[in-house]
């Protein structure tokens, strides 16, 4: 009879004797995993082994790495969030539609493409809301200003408490 300890086949990780620390399972076709709640998590190993980061990802794509989607739904939401555990919580009975909350040290970023000053991104950080368009920026920094610019910068609007502030190489009012 096998000890507490030993591995005992049947779904429980290995065969009796397997001390491999990396587990893959490759299907040709679909694997399916099917429950009332499955649960993925990503920990640090027990002592003595030495700990790595904790890492889930989620790939889909061909040979080429130019085809393959990941498609995420919940009937009623999804929630991503991020930040040390317990706060914000993975969970909450409210969520309709999509949430996406992170601690207040850090940040939020949805970016379309990847050259900076031409494809547009949206940053939220604990000091600012930048949303970049390319061409045009609006930055707004903790809810007492906000400054429109264009063509790099040469052009600006900052609406702040001390007034408005209109700046450019060529400045025009109707």
């Amino acid at each position: 009879m096998p000890s507490e300890n030993e591995f005992t086949g049947g779904g429980s990780g290995g065969a009796p004797g397997d001390t491999t620390s990396t587990h893959a399972k490759y299907v040709d076709g679909t694997y399916s995993i099917a429950a009332n709640q499955v649960e993925l998590m990503s920990r640090d190993p027990l002592p003595p082994a030495a700990p790595d980061p904790c890492v889930i990802t989620l790939l889909a794509t061909n040979i080429a790495g130019m085809d393959g989607e990941v498609d995420v739904r919940g009937a009623k939401g999804v929630r991503i969030t991020a930040g040390p555990p317990p706060l914000p919580p993975t969970s909450t009975g409210s969520t309709n539609g999509v949430e996406i909350m992170v601690g207040e040290a850090q940040n939020i970023t949805v970016q379309r493409g990847l050259i900076p000053g031409v494809d547009q991104k949206m940053e939220m950080t604990p000091g600012s809301i930048v949303i970049d368009g390319g061409v045009g920026t609006i930055t707004i920094q903790s809810l007492t200003e906000i400054t429109l610019s264009v063509a790099g910068g040469l052009s600006t609007i900052s609406l702040t408490p001390a007034g408005i502030i209109i700046q450019g190489v060529l400045v025009k009012i109707n």
